[in-house]
């Protein structure tokens, strides 16, 4: 088991080398991408982005190290920022600390996956109280860990793997989702985020699932469709992908019963408040 801190040092040569296959990284192309990410970004006098390299890598290796897609990237994240100002502008940690605290709707695992991918898991069902966490709200907590997901470069080479767990879900729950919200999640996963996801699981789903997933469907892309999976109470099929040596007893893994979640992940984001800071600053000018 890992511990509740991120992993930030550079990243070890078994990294780098994924990076090389996966994402075109050595260190020749790599000098090269962040010069010519610079030079685009002092070009688009509209936009408004840190430019120290280890900022730019962020955006560079889900792009595997094109500038101009890269900088595209930016721009799609700009564009998302705008759109929901309301939710997202000057988001800090202690804006959704309570999310967080007292209710154990979304986990990091401690520990990664087989692919040293990091998991999430996003709990839709029992442990969800509509009444008082609104779907908005899961939202800006979701938004906020990215923010600390992309810090860690053995998450920006080696993606995510997030697990929807819908066990509980009654109609209450459904009520409380809308088509905007559907948007502005799939918006946010397919354009606006610079984290590879590698694979969306939904297990224990129930019959009004599929009215859920109606609100969804329409949103998707294949690229992520392709990377969607539906395992109702089968455990087993999701241990194809996550194999069951690194999940928790919950998801009939090996591991230990889950003893933790955001209550003790919390003051993680509190430690990289600067870094929050500089990822708020970053948009339209």
């Amino acid at each position: 088991m890992g511990s509740f801190e991120l992993e930030t040092a550079p990243p070890s040569a078994e990294l780098l080398e994924v990076a090389r296959e996966e994402l075109r990284e050595t260190p020749e192309v790599r000098q090269a991408a962040v010069e010519e990410l610079r030079k685009l970004l002092q070009a688009a006098t509209d936009l408004n982005f840190p430019d120290d390299e280890e900022f730019l890598i962020i955006f560079l290796r889900p792009t595997k190290f094109y500038a101009e897609s890269a900088l595209k990237l930016m721009r799609s994240i700009a564009e998302f920022n705008k759109s929901y100002k309301e939710t997202l502008f000057n988001l800090m940690p202690s804006d959704v600390q309570n999310v967080f605290i007292e209710h154990n709707i979304i986990n990091i695992l401690t520990n990664r996956d087989q692919k040293g991918r990091r998991m999430m898991i996003v709990n839709m069902g029992e442990t969800w109280d509509p009444k008082a966490i609104s779907e908005e709200q899961i939202f800006r907590v979701l938004y906020t860990i990215h923010k600390l997901a992309v810090l860690e470069p053995a998450t920006q080479i080696n993606g995510v793997v997030v697990i929807y767990d819908f066990k509980g879900m009654g109609m209450k729950h459904v009520r409380s989702m809308s088509p905007g919200g559907a948007k502005r999640l799939l918006t946010f996963i397919q354009e606006a985020s610079p984290l590879r996801v590698k694979g969306i699981h939904f297990i224990n789903q129930p019959m009004i699932f599929s009215m859920v997933w109606s609100l969804f469907k329409p949103f998707v892309k294949e690229k992520l469709n392709k990377r969607m999976f539906f395992h109702g109470d089968k455990m087993a099929k999701l241990h194809e992908h996550v194999h069951k040596e690194y999940l928790p007893s919950n998801y009939g893994g090996t591991l230990p019963a889950l003893t933790y979640g955001g209550k003790e992940w919390y003051p993680v984001a509190e430690q990289h408040l600067d870094f929050i800071k500089k990822w708020n600053s970053c948009g339209f000018k």
